[in-house]
């Protein structure tokens, strides 16, 4: 790369240096160009053919090209194409072909705009990728000026030295990229089209998959976090036809509080969980979609839901917090045993059962666990527990969250037979898989675990009180996988077992709401069709769009080609999907309307209180301002707080399909309730300032509570203490 941006920079003065040796033949070369001339009128413009499934490429996202190749994705696409079109506009004969030397030959094209990584072609077929560096921009706008002379104007001197000089380029970068290889050695093989350009112009993130031989996990799980907010059978059977034509194959059922735990567990059910009756019906609607049903019980951390009750206070690890049960207290297994027992109940004739185990925070630190090792704790826990799953239901394989593993040694697992045991579920959440689960991970799983599962996620990890996902993070993190999954799947015996595709509803048991599940649909349907496809393209846009009931009755989208989504522009699909028809639609549609409603609140009220100078926290202690200007901050009060008042009773209308009265309740309180008092404190804030009839003589009173701050009172100050007047202050 070095020398490849070496041979840019010199590239106009090489051209130039030329120029006078090649004068010789500019009498040749006079001829030559008039009948190559006459041939281009005869010669119809080439394009790239329309493959909406031509292989992108990329081997390691961690690599340079990788964080090239999104640079331009993100920052620079809108630039690229206006100096494309800026090309295209004046056509530039080839002195030797006859035709446009950047039209007819996009890989030309792309070298000289320097838009797009470019695509070498070595003697023994090998295709490597070299994107321009950052020092040949002044190489790229000589050419995209000259580029852009009349068709009667170049001089043909010009032209040839010019074409020599980017062939020797290309050579020099060609030796250059040869260079470049991936971790594992091989070549950076690469590739670029047309197609891609429009791909990254729609947000799609740019992944090494090959659309042609698509990497498709044999399972692909929807995950249900269902604590403390239970959507209802009803709605759950809308969503489970709609999950299946997208291409999931099972379910991951989170229970938590919801399960209709009885006997001396009963307490930890909600007061709303579901019934028995309502479970069998859920069960009944996954078999009638075709759907498997995984259920997943927690086993050692995040049991918040049962440890908090004080029945069960005595097998928390830490008295103080209800996170984690204590390993080595007997009646900590008792209680596991009795969970499971009451769940396989209901789900008899299951394949497999996920047990839980990610992010114990609190082990080793009771009287009991002190003086044994932490990963000895929780081994020899996970261990009782996957035992006793296959000793009692042999048909049943446990599964556990992957993330207490990581760091543990292959000769701890191998001591404990955990890959004998159990089948390790691997969740990343953010892009960069490889960031949190590195090669060496993977190689140590390989050699313990004969099967592996991945969990991605559609909804819920980037924000603890979000409304809306971010449908572009997550496709990007969905196809990563999937890449990974290519990489590393071969290196088990029997490889990925499937990719379970998360959608929490809490972060843990205590923290409130973060992105509900109709919200969410747009970006299920994303992925999911993402992972059962292989790859996402234009190619999906009718499967995604009939799938959600998207109306294609528009005269523009008849007569135009309508690109699938814009991820750049629409990362929340609001404008692509905000048209569409799909259980809870009027629930995602509302979240629009939330955004726009919350910033226009905030604006408000940060206007209000901050900007302005007649409403801060100074005015409204010393009750010390301007009734007219009070007046005139608070013209604007009744219409934003109508906006939301009639916000709040729109989203009980929207979600009264989906969810009970009391997770509605919950969630308008949370999002809705807090602005809403912001603006009725701020109401009674203005008459209070208003009521006012007259006011003191300035200094006003210093406030008393700033002197432990270190602040001097009046009276404090020997130097003035003749002259201060007297005053007080509360």
């Amino acid at each position: 790369m070095g020398l490849a941006a070496s041979y840019a920079g010199r590239l106009g003065l090489t051209a130039w240096r030329r120029k006078s040796t090649l004068l010789g033949l500019a009498a040749c070369l006079v001829l030559i160009i008039l009948c190559l001339q006459y041939n281009s009128a005869s010669r119809s413009d080439s394009k790239p053919e329309d493959n909406p499934q031509e292989p992108t490429s990329g081997n390691d996202d961690k690599s340079p090209l990788q964080r090239t190749l999104r640079n331009h994705q993100e920052g620079r696409n809108s630039d690229v194409a206006k100096l494309t079109n800026d090309v295209q506009v004046h056509r530039l004969p080839d002195p030797e072909g006859g035709g446009n030397v950047l039209e007819d030959d996009p890989d030309g094209l792309k070298r000289s705009i320097g838009g797009e990584n470019v695509k070498f072609v070595q003697s023994g077929g090998k295709e490597v990728l070299v994107t321009p560096p950052r020092e040949a921009e002044v190489a790229r706008n000589r050419l995209v000026s000259r580029a852009r002379i009349p068709e009667d104007q170049p001089a043909r001197e010009e032209l040839s030295a010019r074409k020599a000089a980017l062939e020797q380029f290309n050579g020099e970068v060609q030796r250059a990229a040869v260079e470049l290889s991936t971790p594992g050695g091989q070549s950076a093989a690469q590739y670029n089209s047309y197609d891609q350009q429009g791909s990254y112009q729609m947000g799609i993130p740019y992944i090494n998959l090959d659309p042609k031989k698509p990497y498709v996990p044999e399972q692909r799980l929807v995950h249900f976090d269902l604590k403390g907010a239970p959507p209802k059978v009803s709605y759950l059977k809308r969503l489970f036809p709609l999950i299946r034509q997208l291409g999931a194959t099972g379910i991951l059922l989170e229970y938590e509080d919801m399960f209709p735990f009885s006997g001396s567990l009963s307490s930890i059910a909600a007061g709303n969980c579901y019934s028995r009756r309502d479970v069998e019906d859920i069960l009944a609607a996954a078999r009638g979609s075709e759907l498997d049903v995984i259920p997943l019980v927690q086993t050692f951390g995040h049991v918040e839901f049962a440890l908090k009750h004080p029945e069960f206070a005595e097998l928390r690890e830490v008295p103080e917090s209800p996170q984690a049960l204590c390993p080595s207290f007997n009646a900590s297994m008792e209680f596991v045993e009795k969970m499971i027992e009451q769940v396989m109940e209901l789900h008899q004739g299951i394949r497999f059962l996920h047990i839980g185990c990610d992010e114990v925070f609190q082990m080793g630190e009771c009287r009991r666990c002190r003086s044994q090792m932490r990963e000895t704790l929780f081994l020899s826990h996970v261990a009782r527990v996957a035992s006793f799953v296959r000793n009692r239901y042999g048909s049943v394989t446990p599964i556990v969250w992957d993330d207490m593993l990581r760091h543990l040694s292959p000769q701890s697992l191998e001591e404990f037979h955990i890959g004998e045991l159990v089948e390790p579920m691997v969740w990343v959440y953010a892009e960069e898989v490889y960031r949190f689960v590195p090669s060496m991970v993977w190689d140590k799983f390989a050699g313990v675990f004969p099967y592996v599962w991945s969990a991605s996620a559609f909804k819920g990890a980037f924000g603890e009180t979000l409304y809306i996902p971010n449908v572009k993070r997550h496709l990007e993190n969905n196809l990563r996988w999937l890449e990974v999954m290519t990489t590393e799947g071969p290196k088990f015996k029997g490889g990925f077992r499937g990719i379970a595709l998360t959608g929490w509803q809490r972060y843990d048991h205590f923290a409130v709401l973060c992105e509900l599940l109709p919200a969410a649909v747009p970006s299920l349907a994303v992925n999911l069709l993402a992972t059962s496809h292989g790859y996402f393209n234009q190619s999906l846009k009718n499967k995604l769009q009939s799938s959600l009931g998207c109306s294609r009755t528009s005269s523009y989208s008849s007569t135009h080609a309508e690109s699938i989504v814009n991820l750049n522009n629409d990362p929340y699909l609001w404008d692509k999907i905000g048209r569409c028809f799909f259980p809870g639609a009027p629930f995602f549609k509302l979240t629009y309307r939330l955004h726009a409603a919350e910033i226009e609140a905030k604006e408000f009220i940060e206007s209000v209180t901050k900007s302005k100078g007649w409403m801060t926290d100074y005015n409204m202690r010393r009750k010390f301002s301007s009734p007219l200007r009070v007046d005139e901050l608070m013209a604007e009060h009744p219409r934003v707080y109508h906006t939301l008042t009639t916000l709040a009773r729109s989203a009980r209308e929207a979600l009264d399909d989906v969810f009970d009265s009391f997770t509605i309740a919950e969630w308008v309180e949370q999002r809705i309730y807090p602005d809403i008092q912001m603006l009725e404190r701020l109401q009674h804030d203005s008459s209070s300032l208003k009521s006012v009839r007259t006011w003191p003589k300035r200094p006003l009173p210093p406030l008393r509570d700033l002197k432990r701050l270190g602040v001097q009172m009046p009276e404090d100050d020997v130097s003035n203490n003749n002259s201060t007047p007297q005053i007080s202050g509360k």
